[in-house]
């Protein structure tokens, strides 16, 4: 009898060692996933950072456009006054902005685009992915017939006989 009641005391230590081992692995089976989606919400979480500065760069450069501070058809200039007045890293963004006429007169369809730059990237050529494109209508500042004058009202041009 003392036989038996040792071969059991053995396999119950043993059901117990493989209950234990069982917890364990599923214990870090469910932390595993639970620190991947923490993972995955974390780079969420920076490439909406991202996606809101671009939008906002976007929506400040229409706005100057719309403000009459730049020409709604570019130049390289202004990119270079911006570098010029900020002692900073160099921006992980590049904007391009392309303007057309549109259907309406006095009214230009400028369309804002912001790209990511991947400096990290191993290849020789920068990668880069478009993270905001704005399109808006705005007043077209060289046409010289019914411009508005700086203070708001609408400017007469006379022709003289």
């Amino acid at each position: 009898m003392s036989w038996n009641a040792a071969t059991l005391r053995s396999r119950r230590r043993g059901g117990l060692l493989l209950e234990t081992l069982i917890a364990i692995a599923i214990f870090v089976g469910v932390a595993t996933f639970a620190l991947g989606a923490v993972r995955d919400g974390i780079l969420a979480s920076e490439r909406a950072k991202l996606r809101i500065a671009a939008v906002d760069l976007a929506s400040s450069r229409i706005a100057a456009v719309e403000a009459g501070l730049i020409s709604p058809y570019g130049s390289d200039d202004d990119s270079g006054i911006e570098a010029e007045e900020f002692d900073e890293l160099p921006s992980p963004f590049r904007i391009e902005m392309e303007a057309e006429a549109s259907g309406f007169a006095g009214l230009v369809r400028v369309v804002v685009s912001v790209f990511e730059i991947d400096a990290t990237s191993s290849s020789s050529a920068l990668d880069e992915r478009q993270l905001a494109r704005l399109v808006a209508l705005v007043p077209d500042g060289t046409s010289g017939v019914g411009s508005e004058s700086p203070s708001g009202t609408p400017q007469e041009t006379e022709d003289s006989p």
